[in-house]
């Protein structure tokens, strides 16, 4: 039985590198294939990234375990592969250390003072910290370029009026001026690698590859003044009067769950008043009953 599900297992991988290598399919599709490649219009591009423009949630879930992305968007200059083996290499130490308590007590001539699982439980929990770390750094550096961006608005529509400074040359200025020096280290970068043909498409394309859809939505109103004549101040006025509503909004909806958070401390404090109170009303009627 075992040399049959070998045998036939052998034949699959055989059937399939036929298949990969094209033996079966119709030279009428090779040569179309072929054609289509030499005319750039065959998407080469991952299975995974085909399959994400189709599922939206799995699109979310390569966003979120891309490491590469995520070390992109905090702004750490490290690759994605020395960051893995930096933290495999921390994650096998805390296996080591719990198995090196278990030999201890074993030389002891004891019990192990740690069971085997929890090394792999630690090893698990260094990574998992190690990943949350990465990730909330890269969700503060986005929030950051996102208010850098949006207080920058306001002062866009006077620098830009009547197209007397360009928005690729204003937006540069008031991040220097920024206390945070995120945005002013992130357009530096861009400009010494910038590739886009309109400062439109390239602020779409930093919004899109760090997260921040206020870069976005910067690129589309560049475009509308650029594009289709509208007036700059009145584009840059409205996007911060639209984004100042929205954190206004949010700063609300925070604030009135703070007043819920704080009321759950306030009405555990009363816990103890009660039990100070109640207990010898309790102790009393239970003597009471005794008897």
């Amino acid at each position: 039985m075992v040399l049959a599900l070998i045998a036939a297992a052998a034949g699959g991988v055989w059937v399939l590198g036929l298949w990969y290598l094209g033996l079966y399919t119709h030279p009428a599709v090779l040569n179309w294939q072929r054609l289509s490649r030499l005319r750039g219009l065959d998407d080469r591009r991952p299975l995974g990234d085909r399959l994400g423009e189709r599922l939206p949630l799995l699109r979310r879930a390569q966003e979120e375990t891309d490491v590469g992305r995520l070390l992109a968007i905090a702004g750490r200059a490290e690759s994605p592969t020395g960051w893995l083996l930096r933290r495999a290499f921390q994650a096998g130490l805390a296996l080591a250390a719990v198995l090196l308590v278990d030999e201890v007590g074993v030389l002891m001539s004891q019990p192990p003072a740690l069971p085997p699982w929890l090394g792999l439980a630690a090893a698990a929990c260094v990574a998992v910290a190690a990943y949350a770390r990465l990730h909330r750094q890269a969700s503060e550096r986005q929030r950051a370029l996102g208010r850098a961006v949006a207080d920058c608005l306001p002062h866009l529509a006077v620098m830009t009026f009547h197209h007397r400074v360009p928005v690729s040359e204003a937006l540069p200025i008031f991040a220097r001026c920024q206390r945070d020096a995120t945005l002013r280290r992130l357009l530096a970068e861009q400009r010494s690698d910038a590739s886009a043909p309109s400062t439109a498409l390239e602020y779409e394309r930093i919004g899109q590859a760090y997260g921040v859809p206020m870069f976005v939505a910067l690129g589309a109103a560049v475009r509308r003044v650029s594009e289709r004549g509208l007036a700059g101040q009145d584009v840059y006025t409205g996007l911060a009067r639209a984004t100042y509503g929205e954190r206004l909004a949010s700063a609300k909806v925070a604030a009135a769950q703070a007043k819920t958070l704080i009321v759950i401390p306030m009405g555990l404090m009363i816990v103890p008043v009660l039990v100070l109170i109640g207990a010898p009303l309790v102790a009393s009627l239970a003597g009471i009953f005794a008897h």
